[in-house]
Order: structure tokens, then sequence, then C-alpha cells
């Protein structure tokens, strides 16, 4: 293994080269936030009893002033919140200074790759579940059960703590729980969800004037994952309990037939559609439906005269099986790297950051799910509407694979599904399509 992860480290550092004249994502640093006071929260009603954050192992940090920094991949309104976070922590420890780099997405997963590569790696990363894989698949990060005991992480739902393991190794702690597709709904126009996909799409029929500009859905079509919640609701998956893909299923096909239809057959939804257009037409109240995040609830919540709801998606009448969108989150990551007390200013500051008190100002402040299990008894959920269905719907998801092999499915899944959408490729044909895709990317990549 030593030897393929030499190999692996090699290609990295040439193929990372071989982009280097291409356009590049600058990636921007944040001061370390003021720390002269902590960050005050917004009035918010508070639960009947606050829930306690559990402690970490026994440790207090180095005497010496020490400065740590993390990469995350955040939007800005909630950078504004880990600042805040960080301020707090700051004041509480002021021989500890937390400094913050953003980056996008991919740019975040390629530069803290390289950095490792290189020596030069910041002792955390804040990032999604799924760079579990690679970054573990490379040995760049350490399992977080050299960090943390099990009385630490006893905290935390299984469910949260399951999409960041690979091969059975939990490779990063979860700050929050959810990032999963729910069915928000226009209170204006739906009174009552359909229980089954049936008679949902008999009642978008009606709530439909395609010349009106009026749909009776919206979602991002072509995005595989937003297809992910189908394939579980026809007992497809896109990867096996061994991580090789299984896209030639049949219940990928019929997943594939089902968006098909509800674009060419029953005509609900519009004939394009992308994350932006279909946010618009619900915000807009020209759309009934919309397939959306948890992270999306907030600006929901501030739209002049949009009274919704959301609820989980309706059982597949073909199947009986509900549909079971990808669950995750944001995961904390360590260097492998990391050490002496550096190590340890991470440990306490990642505690913190992934305490039941930050978790609260989660739920409080961003309507962002607890991987806390007691802040998930919260007064703010059991007695909110719009909470209370994201976790129905989150109840019923399935946790996305970390396992590097779930890159190729992506990679797979995209064109064909497109093709689908564009009435180009049969989902028969489309599903065998992504199968051989997925398999050759799998054997190109050597991961077993």
């Amino acid at each position: 293994m030593k030897r393929l992860y030499t190999i692996l480290s090699v290609l990295l550092v040439l193929s990372f080269a071989l982009t280097a004249c291409g356009a590049k994502a600058t990636p921007t640093p944040v001061p370390a936030p003021p720390t002269a006071a902590p960050a005050k929260a917004a009035p918010t009603a508070a639960p009947t009893a606050a829930p306690q954050a559990t402690e970490p192992p026994a440790a207090k940090p180095a005497a010496a002033p020490v400065t740590i920094t993390y990469w995350e991949q955040e939007g800005d309104d909630v950078d504004v919140l880990l600042d805040e976070l960080v301020a707090a922590f700051m004041a509480a420890n002021p021989n500890i200074t937390v400094e913050r780099t953003h980056f996008g997405n991919e740019e975040l997963r390629d530069q803290f790759q390289t950095a490792s590569l290189a020596g030069e790696a910041p002792v955390l990363a804040r990032a999604p579940n799924d760079f579990a894989g690679p970054f573990s698949e490379l040995d760049i990060i350490k399992p977080v059960t050299e960090v943390y005991d099990q009385t630490f992480l006893g905290q935390f739902f299984d469910g949260a703590l399951g999409p960041a393991k690979v091969k059975g190794t939990l490779w990063a702690v979860p700050d929050n729980y959810g990032n999963h597709l729910m069915l928000l709904y226009n209170k204006a126009l739906v009174t009552e969800v359909p229980a089954d996909t049936d008679a949902w799409i008999a009642q978008l029929k009606t709530l439909t004037d395609e010349a009106a500009g009026q749909y009776g859905l919206a979602y991002n079509l072509t995005e595989p994952f937003w297809l992910a919640p189908w394939l579980g609701g026809f007992g497809a998956w896109p990867l096996g309990d061994d991580d090789q893909p299984t896209l030639g299923a049949q219940g990928v096909a019929d997943a594939l037939q089902f968006v098909h239809d509800l674009k060419f057959v029953h005509k609900v939804v519009p004939q394009e559609a992308d994350y932006n257009t279909a946010e618009t037409l619900f915000k807009e109240g020209n759309a009934a439906y919309l397939i959306n995040g948890d992270w999306s609830l907030g600006g929901y919540k501030d739209t002049a005269g949009l009274d919704f709801g959301v609820t989980a998606l309706p059982k597949v009448s073909q199947t009986g099986l509900y549909p079971s969108p990808m669950t995750a989150g944001k995961y904390w990551f360590f260097s492998k790297a990391a050490a002496g007390a550096r190590l340890e200013a991470a440990r306490l500051f990642v505690a913190y950051m992934t305490s039941a008190e930050v978790q609260q100002q989660w739920l409080e402040k961003m309507s962002r799910l607890p991987s806390n299990q007691e802040v998930a008894k919260s007064d703010l959920i059991t007695s909110d509407p719009i909470l209370v269905g994201s976790m129905d719907q989150l109840s019923k998801g399935r946790g996305m694979p970390a396992a590097p092999q779930m890159r190729c499915a992506w990679d797979a899944m995209r064109p064909n599904l497109e093709g689908v959408m564009a009435d180009s490729m049969t989902p028969a044909d489309a599903a065998a399509a992504m199968q051989e895709n997925a398999v050759k990317c799998v054997a190109d990549m050597g991961t077993k």
C-alpha cells in the first residue's frame, strides 16, 4: 500500500503541474476575527432544557501561543457564522489563534491534496463527507479515533458518522447533519401532499399550465444529486456494499424512466431547469412544488409573500419504497501531519465547533439539523413544522458514500442523465452506459 500511495502522490503532483497554467480559483484568506468579545446570538426561542456539550477527553491548551488554520468551502452567509464562532472560541482561549481560508468546493479538495503532498497542509479542513474517500486513499488525514475517544464520539448520531467512514474507519467529525433534499410546497397552491407518486403526479398535472409558465414541480433536472432519491425509491443505489458501482441495476433504469416521464409523458416539470431556474420559479409562485436541500430553507423563509411547507417525498407507488435522498453534512478533517501543540489546539477547537452549544446556533441561525443527539430534542425542531418536515425526510435518507469510487459514479451519471432528460437516450441504455463508464473509471483509478 505504501507503494500505491507513492504512485498516487506522484500522479497527483504531475496532474496539478499540468493544470497549473489553466484558470485557477484563488483562495480567500480570512483574517482571524477579533477576540475582544464573542459574537452575540440572535434572540430566538430557547429549548426547554438547554443541551449540554459532551466534553472531549481531558486536555488543556498549550501555555505558549499557537496558531492553527482551517480551510472551508461554505457560502458567504455561513462564513459569517463561522467567524462568529471562531471569535467566541478565541475569546475563551486567548492563547489560540484560529485563521480561516475560503475555497470553492473543488478547489478545496485539490489544494488540500496538493498542500498535503508538499508538506504544507493546514491542520484542519471543514468539508463535505465525500472528501473522506480521496483524502484517506492518499493517507493525508488522521482517523478521528486517534484524536477523540468513544465517549466523545458517542454524542453524535450513528447516521451522522456513517457518511465519513471508508472501509470501516471514521475519518471526520460532523458539526451538522443533513445536506439532504426534501419536498417543499407552496401553501397557496397545495393544501394536501399526496402519500404516493401516482396520486402526486395526478395532482401535479392539475397544477401545471405550461403556456402560463406554471408548473407542478421544479428541480435541478440534470444534476445527479437530484436523481439519487429516486434511485433509493426504486431499490437501487450507486455503489454496493463492496463500494463497487451498481448503476446497471434495473432500479437505476426505472428511476431514470420515472424522471424522464415527469418531463416528457406527464409534462409537469419545465423543459429546462437548473438550480437557479427552479428556485426562481418556486419563489415567484410559478412552481407548486420544489425539490431542494436543507441549506436553502433560510432563503425561502426570507422570501416575501411565500408561505411554504416541507415534507418527505411521496412513496414510490411502483415499489412501495420511500425515496432516499443522500445525507451527509459538514465534517472536520485533521491533517495527518498535525502534531504537538497545533494538534492539541485543533482538537480543542473542533470539540467546540461540534459541541451542542454550537450546533444549537447552527439550528437557530441556519436551520441546519444537528448531528448531536441531545440538540435533536430541542423545541426549536419539535415546534417548527418546517424542521419537523426536514427531520422526517432526513429519517428516510441514506448516507452518501464517501468511498473514492463514488466520484466515478457521479461522473458516469451526469452525461447519461443529461441524455435521458434530452430524450436522446433510453433509460435502459443510460443505466448501462453509467455502469460501463463507472467501472472503467474505477479500474483506471486503481482503487480496490
